[in-house]
């Protein structure tokens, strides 16, 4: 849980410091008051990266020379701390509990957050490679050797590429080989992280009494189903050598959603997609929970215009319920459904990049 959030020259805001705890605190402002950049302080922490701009230096206060974001937290234990610095000309620093840190793997580990806004809410209905990002970061926090499965399968696979478009064919046989036993082990970690999600989705719709027929969730392996992945490296292999790049593998894997017996895009609405990726990310968080020990921390971005009243108030009810650490913006509570409101137990209003302290409502 974050219990502290200090923020220095980060998009709109110059300077904040507020005080947090366990429930639902909500942001309330206008548009461009600097609620989202809040939200953005804490992506960073768990991340090392802000989630409105691929580009750290981009969301540097205009004239300051970098932003700081610096967190305290605990998980049952101790008070720890959390400092990411970006400068505008590159580079930066990572600190945790007082020691640089090098793999913003560790971040994650240490301070998971799970983002649910616009963008997020749509990854169903965007292409295969949003949703294998989507299993990937899942696995990442269900099985700690995942990361070094990932870097180097990505590695080969770039080595192998770089061979086919050289024409050096004869040299790949043993980026093959290793390709072939980590695309192997790649696949199935996906497998085992999407069983847990499968089980988690289940009960998440029904807390939320949201019911899709026949929903399922299917892993695509990236390969002919039922085919070892070194034969399936075979057979394409002409055809790769043609492409000049590797067809098949994890790399060209899916998550696919079916409702009713067809692709959930064709069946549901857009309203409907947004209701059920929701539930995706809360039961991703309950996964994450479950096997890592750490309970994340919701960012919900405007998810009030995002979705209809009574399936806002549905996903502030389920995270509310299970004693979540939300941090969620909105224009202003009095516009919220009275549902809802009931579920918020701190208000903080911002204004021109201002943060007031805030109002216990429970």
């Amino acid at each position: 849980m974050l219990t502290q959030l200090s923020i220095e020259n980060l998009r709109n805001i110059t300077t904040a410091s507020v005080d947090l705890r366990s429930g639902i605190s909500a942001f309330v402002g206008p548009n461009g008051a600097g609620k989202t950049t809040v939200l953005d302080a804490v992506h960073v922490l768990g991340t090392g990266k802000p989630f409105t701009s691929h580009q750290s230096n981009k969301v540097i206060q205009e004239n300051a020379p970098h932003f700081q974001v610096v967190g305290r937290f605990r998980h049952g234990g101790p008070e720890s701390v959390v400092g990411v610095k970006r400068l505008r000309q590159g580079g930066g620093e990572v600190r945790l509990a007082g020691k640089s840190v090098k793999a913003l793997s560790t971040l994650a580990h240490e301070l998971p957050v799970i983002l649910i806004n616009a963008t997020t809410l749509d990854v169903l209905r965007e292409g295969p490679e949003a949703r294998r990002k989507l299993v990937d970061q899942l696995v990442f926090h269900v099985e700690h050797s995942f990361v070094g499965v990932w870097q180097r399968y990505y590695q080969v696979l770039k080595q192998r590429n770089a061979l086919l478009r050289k024409g050096a064919v004869d040299d790949d046989a043993a980026w093959v080989a290793e390709l072939a036993v980590l695309g192997e082990q790649f696949y199935y970690s996906r497998v085992r992280a999407t069983d847990l999600l499968k089980a988690q989705l289940r009960e998440v719709l029904e807390e939320m009494k949201v019911y899709f027929p026949s929903l399922r969730l299917a892993l695509r392996s990236g390969w002919k189903d039922g085919v070892p992945f070194a034969l399936a490296l075979e057979s394409s292999r002409s055809s790769d050598i043609d492409r000049g790049h590797t067809q098949v593998g994890p790399h060209r894997g899916d998550l696919t959603c079916f409702v009713a017996g067809g692709l959930a895009n064709d069946v549901l609405s857009r309203g409907q997609m947004k209701v059920l990726m929701s539930a995706i990310r809360i039961a991703q968080g309950r996964v994450l929970k479950e096997t890592a020990h750490r309970a994340p921390i919701y960012l919900l971005d405007d998810v009030g215009a995002e979705l209809d009243a009574a399936n806002a108030q549905a996903i502030f009810s389920v995270l509310a319920a299970e004693g979540a650490q939300v941090l969620a913006t909105m224009v202003s509570l009095n516009d919220t459904a009275e549902g809802l409101k009931r579920y918020v137990t701190d208000v903080f209003h911002v204004e021109q990049g201002v943060l007031t302290s805030p109002n216990k409502m429970a």
